[in-house]
């Protein structure tokens, strides 16, 4: 389970979305951005590239700890 701050992965070919914004992104390759909350239930609310984006919850994985 994710928390707000957590740093996440996104895979390639994933779309990010913005409500505000009349545009679809789909990523080219693997990125990483930070979990804000969760959305509408499937939807995972993420900062990435400075602005925030939406993206399906599936699609989001938390970043592994590595020690």
């Amino acid at each position: 389970m994710m928390k707000e701050g957590d740093l996440c992965y996104i895979p390639q070919a994933v779309q990010l979305f913005n409500e505000h914004e009349p545009y679809v992104i789909t990523t080219h390759k693997p990125i990483a951005a930070i979990y804000l909350g969760e959305q509408a239930g499937h939807h995972a609310l993420l900062w990435v590239w400075g602005r925030q984006m939406l993206a399906q919850r599936r699609h989001v994985y938390p970043m592994e700890e590595q020690c």
